[in-house]
């Protein structure tokens, strides 16, 4: 059960995957209690395929694509809650890697010991968290049971043009903004719309997979060191909030230092990596997707 859409009838397969990763989040969300974080991290990843492969066919499915893609961003809110402080702990053991001299010191082992006891309060006290993924759960069994009649009439590569051309001409563009002003927001927009493009690609890949692929290793390097960034300048603004949670004054300027400077680095090598990814003109690009999609063996 693959995310991909294989060519010879794309219309079907849309509504396919559609299926699959819907029943993939009703799975990830049904686990037991004690593995219920994780399930709800592999949840709200299939609800950003789910919107990636909306985006895809947004043209032809109108204002049936506000519905879905709106009952998707609301559910994947919902559940957020009991996963950001795992996250933040994660970003944490990231930078540690980068920097494990420092990291090993004792006053950087109590930053960490906290951020694992938040995570775990985080994990037990997220309010209400049963009842939103049962209210989640029936949303998505809602959802599954609209996609056979989502309007879906263009035939061939028509009916994922516009979506292509859209989403990665919403990248160029973000990028664009990324180079005039970096901002932690600005570059959150861009790692987004990078994140679609990627999801895209995935889907486009038996198109011709040697190529495809390669751009799609690409996209998940790009959209890796966007979401790392992404992570490290949420540890910031935690800190700002919570000082006593990183230690005293000297440990919280040394932890700054290094955030710093590990997101320069990241973000010089995701603005190299973007302006290759991001090179070709929209229209350019899905005239050579055309192009592969329809010499494909299918």
């Amino acid at each position: 059960m693959g995310y991909k859409l294989r060519p010879q009838d794309p219309v079907a397969e849309v509504r396919k995957v559609a299926r699959q990763r819907i029943d993939k989040a009703i799975e990830a969300l049904s686990v037991p209690a004690a593995e219920r974080a994780e399930g709800v991290h592999q949840a709200r990843k299939r609800f950003k395929e789910l919107r990636a492969l909306l985006r895809l066919v947004r043209k032809p499915l109108g204002a049936e694509f506000k519905r879905e893609n709106q009952r998707l961003r609301d559910l994947g809110r919902a559940l957020a809650e009991s996963r950001d402080a795992t996250a933040m702990l994660e970003s944490w053991d990231l930078l540690s890697a980068r920097f494990p001299k420092l990291f090993a010191e004792a006053g950087f082992k109590q930053i960490r010991r906290r951020l694992q006891a938040r995570a775990r309060q985080g994990e037990g006290d997220a309010t209400n968290l049963d009842a939103r993924i049962a209210q989640a759960i029936n949303e998505l069994s809602n959802a599954s049971a609209c996609i056979d009649s989502w309007p879906l009439s263009a035939e061939g590569f028509e009916l994922l043009a516009a979506g292509v051309e859209r989403t990665y001409a919403d990248g160029c563009a973000e990028l664009a903004k990324v180079r005039l002003e970096p901002s932690d927001e600005q570059l959150h927009e861009w790692r987004k719309r990078v994140k679609d493009h990627w999801y895209q690609t995935r889907l486009l890949t038996p198109s011709w997979p040697t190529l495809m692929q390669l751009r799609s290793d690409s996209l998940k390097r790009l959209a890796d060191l966007l979401g790392d960034d992404h992570d490290l300048a949420m540890m910031q603004q935690l800190m700002q909030a919570q000082p006593p949670l990183f230690g005293d004054q000297s440990l919280r300027e040394r932890l700054d230092r290094v955030i710093v400077q590990r997101r320069g680095e990241m973000q010089r090598e995701a603005l190299a990596l973007g302006n290759e990814i991001y090179l070709e003109a929209p229209r350019d690009l899905v005239a050579r997707w055309q192009r592969y999609w329809e010499t494909a063996e299918v």
